[in-house]
């Protein structure tokens, strides 16, 4: 009887290890997100309404052929969300409701990398 409780502790010690070392695989992230942010110059706070487009390629931006266009929306960003790795170009647009304050950022680059999210932000002089 003695033997029967080991042998069944041992059994049921082993099926615990095996279910409980089993582990599924993550899968490998294949894109990386990117959030940008805009502020102003001299300023502490993020700006909405600012235009950000995104470029693929630098012939792309010189072009004007961008993949997405977004404004910094309620939440003072402008998320474009997962994207391919590689080497982006961007452009901020900000123009005042009166029109008379005009700034830009254009055709700077940034790296996305697979499986990181990037919140850049950028500084309109």
């Amino acid at each position: 009887m003695k033997s029967r409780t080991i042998i069944l502790a041992f059994l049921l010690l082993g099926l615990t290890t095996v279910f409980t070392g089993c582990k599924k695989d993550e899968p490998t992230a294949t894109t990386g997100g990117l959030v940008v942010k805009v502020q102003l110059e001299g300023l502490t706070g993020f700006e909405h309404e600012v235009g950000v487009s995104i470029y693929t390629s630098y012939e792309n931006w010189n072009n004007d052929v961008y993949l997405q266009y977004l404004f910094t929306d309620a939440n003072l960003q402008a998320d474009f969300g997962q994207l391919n790795p590689g080497n982006y170009y961007y452009v901020c647009e900000y123009d005042n409701e009166m029109g008379t304050d005009e700034r830009v950022v254009d055709g700077e680059q940034v790296q996305i990398v697979a499986g990181t999210d990037l919140e850049l932000t950028v500084t309109l002089e």
